[in-house]
This record gives C-alpha cells, structure tokens and sequence, in this order.
C-alpha cells in the first residue's frame, strides 16, 4: 500500500469529485511549491511530491478506480497461483519523483489558466530550479529560466559605491537554422551606497535563449565578504575590542581606523566596562541606501575584558582595599 492516503493528502473525501480534487491540488500545490518555502525547502520538496503523487492517482479515473478497490494504482497481476495482495506492495512509492511532480504541476498551469497561479499580468511562478518561469494565457512557457550570479563585494564598495562589469557567457539561436550557440557579453551596473547581502540586480532578457522561447533574464545577487575589522549589523558597522582589567576599570580611548581613512578616537571613560559592554557613536556606520550619503548608521564599539590569570598577593590586597 502507498505510504500516504491520498485522499487525507489533498484533504478530501473518497466521494469528491473530480473539481472538488483538481481545486484541492491547486490549492495545496501552490502553498508547498518549494520556491514559495525557502525557509523550509526540503520539507516543502517532500509535501510538493506526496501531493503530486496522490493528484496523478485521483485525477485518473481508472487509477483512481483501482485504487479504490486494491489500493494501488494498478490492477492486481492474477496468476495460477493466485495473485499477490497489492496492498503489500507500492507501485508509486519510489517511482513518483520530484521532477514528475513539478511536471505535473506546469501542466496543471497549462489546464487551468494563468489566472489561477499569479495575479500579475502573464502570470508567473518559480520552476523546480528555484529560477522564475512566465507563461503566456494559453499556459505555454514563452520566457526561458533566470539565471543567477552571486557577486562577491566588499565592505568598502558597499561603503564608497562603485560600478561593476560583469562578463557573462550565454546561450544564443541562430534564427537560419535553429542552432544554438554560446555568446559572450558584458553586463555593467552600479553598486550603490549602503547596499545589503541579497540585493539583486536584474538584466531582463539578457539570459539564455532557445528556439520559439524568448530569452531569460539575468540576475545579479551581491554578497557581502568578510571584514578583517568590522561586521555588519544592518546600517550600523560592529567593531570588537580587547581591553585590559584595568583599562576596563579606568576607562580607555580606542582608536578606530574608519573605512573612508580617517582615525577616530573615541574616549569610554564615562564608567567601568564590563564583557560585552557596547559603546555607540552615532553616524559612523554604514550609509543609508537612497540618502545620496547624507545619513549613516552607527559604530557600536563592543568590548571584551581579558581578565590576568594570576595575582599577587600585593595586587589582591591593593584590588581589596579599593572594592
């Protein structure tokens, strides 16, 4: 017997009709697509499959026939020795795949319309790759997938700004005779002030194409490198220092070389500091995105207390008699 009831699966009662069905797997199909749970992926991968599976069962009237009566998609093999019980066995498990899913699932778009997956004016949904895929009305793909770049950046370009120039390599048509052939171009944009991990900047129609499919586009997602110095928290820029038991009970001034060159010199005598104590100065963070670098984020200066290991004698008495 499957491992699922594919009734309980999509949520329905074994009298359901076929409508009842097709909107039970739309339903469920579009809330555990993958691309929709990036947070939960494999978890929504195995939902995604269970739920295909049970709709390629139910939405065929003889396999759903037979599944009614033995279990199993398929009708049981009577031999002269009988017949084994099919409810022993599992046809479907193990041969129903993701990508038989995801199948499935753009077949499904293609019957019921676009106006069913996106409420934008093509109507639009991920493919199992994780890349964005349009279709026209009739349900036909007509745009080819987005293809991702990850560009590393540091914290000085995302700082200062800076232009980029990225070349790519990609797949082009030849309108005479249909072939395809790789062609080499060069991208450039702009890196802007206080930009973040993730940001995304997009070429549309820069990407591979093939025949009656126009092409896709390119995208282009910043990753910000680690800092030998600073780490990043949003707009504010973290920098850790170590300061001595006494310089923790005297107080210290802590030079900071900034990113833009100038040296900082920042006096934390106000009270004692404690590990993990946290002193701000305002405006020497990042830039604020889309302020032309008029605004910035803070430097929050962390401390960490190295404690000695040992004392004298003297030093305890001394430590003693002023606590």
């Amino acid at each position: 017997m499957p491992a699922q009831d594919y009734y309980q699966t999509l949520g329905v009662d074994k009298t359901a009709t076929p409508d009842q069905i097709k909107k039970a797997y739309r339903k469920l199909a579009m809330k555990w697509h993958p691309d929709r749970n990036p947070e939960d992926k494999a978890n929504a991968e195995t939902k995604f499959k269970e739920i295909g599976e049970a709709y390629s069962v139910l939405s065929d009237e003889q396999k759903r026939k037979n599944y009614d009566q033995f279990g199993t998609d398929k009708a049981p093999n009577f031999q002269s020795s009988g017949f084994s019980n099919p409810r022993h066995s599992a046809p479907n498990q193990g041969h129903f795949t993701f990508k038989n899913a995801e199948d499935l699932f753009q077949q499904f778009s293609f019957n019921f319309g676009d106006d069913q997956m996106s409420s934008g004016p093509f109507g639009a949904f991920s493919g199992h790759n994780g890349y964005r895929t349009k279709y026209g009305q009739n349900g036909r793909k007509f745009k080819g997938d987005t293809v991702r770049y990850e560009v590393g950046v540091t914290l000085e370009e995302l700082y200062f700004g800076r232009n980029k120039t990225m070349r790519i390599t990609r797949q082009r048509v030849n309108r005479q005779n249909g072939s395809t052939f790789a062609e080499s171009k060069t991208l450039n944009f702009e890196i802007k002030r206080g930009w973040k991990s993730g940001t995304t900047v997009t070429f549309e129609g820069e990407g591979d194409e093939t025949m009656n499919v126009s092409p896709g586009d390119i995208q282009f997602v910043i990753m910000e490198r680690k800092h030998a110095v600073f780490s990043r928290d949003g707009h504010d820029l973290v920098k850790t220092v170590r300061v001595s038991l006494k310089q923790a009970l005297l107080g210290v001034e802590v030079k900071v070389s900034t990113l833009d060159g100038r040296t900082l010199k920042v006096p934390v005598t106000e009270r004692t500091i404690h590990h993990g104590f946290t002193h701000r100065v305002r405006g020497e963070g990042m830039p604020i995105k889309n302020t032309e670098g008029q605004r910035f984020g803070d430097l929050v200066i962390k401390f960490e207390v190295q404690f000695p290991e040992r004392l004298s004698r003297e030093q305890k008495e001394a430590i003693s008699r002023c606590l």
